[in-house]
């Protein structure tokens, strides 16, 4: 019995050290009064007054114009080649075709009736009379020949050729050589100082590609 009651008091020693010990979190709460509606619609018209977008000033550009309008109307058959056979077409940029045959001309027509097709989906079924000449970027703008021996083979070809980068239609620039550089101190006749460009007869512009 003495033995149960010393266990009992021990246990109850203990609890309450622990008790004691252990840290207490104090958190004050703090009472705000809750935002009416009237509080709200007055800061919501207070950051519209003060809404820094509005003193950026007028825009730049013509804003009476709508832009998506402007796109719509243009027209894409006359800013594009057509070609079209057997109830077929296809639009392939400005100058992308490069030879063009003779007997072959009426393919540029657009007939009644006609779907339109993709430039994939109709040069693969009109392979017989369509073929590609792939170039690169600089050839496309201008900025790089296309060799002689190419522009030969081209212009004697039966077939219609449409040049490419990368696979797709790309309009061609016809290449301009660069006119030969003068030294300032030249004492040429035919040298202008002042603007370091031959006068005279100077030699026609040669393209080496006419699309």
């Amino acid at each position: 019995m003495k033995t149960r009651l010393f266990l009992l008091a021990s246990a109850v020693f203990l609890s309450s050290s622990l008790a004691n010990e252990m840290p207490r979190f104090e958190r004050s709460t703090v009472m705000r009064d809750a935002v009416t509606h009237d509080a709200l619609a007055q800061k919501l018209r207070m950051s519209a007054h003060h809404d820094p977008i509005r003193n950026l000033g007028p825009a730049i550009g013509k804003t009476d114009e709508d832009p998506a309008k402007r796109v719509n109307d243009r027209d894409l058959i006359k800013e594009s080649t057509v070609l079209h056979y057997r109830g077929f077409l296809t639009l392939v940029p400005k100058r992308a075709v490069v030879h063009m045959p003779e007997n072959l001309e009426d393919r540029m027509k657009i007939g009644e009736k006609v779907q339109v097709q993709s430039w994939a989906d109709f040069f693969k079924g009109n392979r017989g009379w369509i073929r590609t000449l792939e170039v690169t970027r600089d050839q496309a703008m201008g900025l790089a020949p296309i060799d002689e021996a190419t522009v030969t083979a081209l212009r004697e070809s039966t077939q219609v050729v449409v040049a490419t980068f990368k696979g797709g239609p790309i309009s061609v620039m016809p290449y301009t050589e660069p006119e030969p550089e003068t030294s300032a101190g030249s004492d040429s006749p035919e040298t202008d100082p002042r603007k370091g460009k031959r006068q005279g007869n100077t030699a026609p512009i040669k393209t080496s590609l006419q699309p």
